[in-house]
């Protein structure tokens, strides 16, 4: 279906989707698909699950967010629609990660699962590194991707956006591998602090 990782540093946060769209009927609809939405370089959305309800909830946050952004306020408001709209009763998946720089000018991102209607919050902190991903489909489950994550991170480095980036490219690139629904092609981002 997806992929999307998101990577943060007390200095900055990289985003990277795989490209590949497919429609209902398993056809190949768009292989450059971009799966975020960059704010300004101060903040993004990004997702991953059934397309049409994704981007449609992605475009209605967009007022939400400002020159300086409560992400808290934006992911009670998103847990409480999860919690009221049972998305999983009408099949729809539904991933979300958002965040940016937040009031205090750090960095933060949270994800969303329509499948657990939980939310994680990420605040990246001294030299933490900070990571997640959304994913689509159950082909990846075999998959120890947070290991893989750390292992590429060992032999790319992690101290500079291009260095993370370097990472994830590979990490997407192995998902593909074992991953019909996810392809090479990809899109990226970087938020500086």
């Amino acid at each position: 279906m997806s992929f999307v990782s998101v990577l943060g540093r007390k200095d900055f946060l990289c985003v990277m989707s795989d490209g590949l769209l497919i429609g209902e009927n398993k056809e190949t609809l768009q292989e450059d698909y971009q799966r975020f939405i960059n704010i300004g370089n101060q903040a993004f959305i990004a997702f991953a699950g059934s397309q049409g309800p994704c981007e449609e909830l992605s475009v209605q946050m967009l007022p939400y967010f400002d020159v300086k952004t409560d992400f808290s306020v934006i992911n009670n408001a998103l847990a409480d629609f999860f919690n009221s709209d049972d998305l999983n009763e009408r099949g729809v998946k539904v991933m979300l990660a958002f965040g940016g720089i937040n009031l205090e000018g750090n960095l933060e991102f949270f994800t969303m699962d329509s499948a657990t209607s939980q939310s994680v919050r990420y605040l990246p902190e001294g030299e933490d590194i900070k990571f997640c991903f959304l994913r689509g489909g159950d082909s990846l489950a075999d998959l120890n991707i947070k290991e893989k994550m750390v292992e590429l991170l060992q032999t790319t480095g992690a101290n500079t956006p291009t260095e993370c980036i370097s990472a994830q490219k590979l990490l997407n690139d192995f998902i593909a591998d074992h991953d019909a629904e996810v392809n090479k092609k990809t899109s990226r981002m970087v938020i500086k602090k």
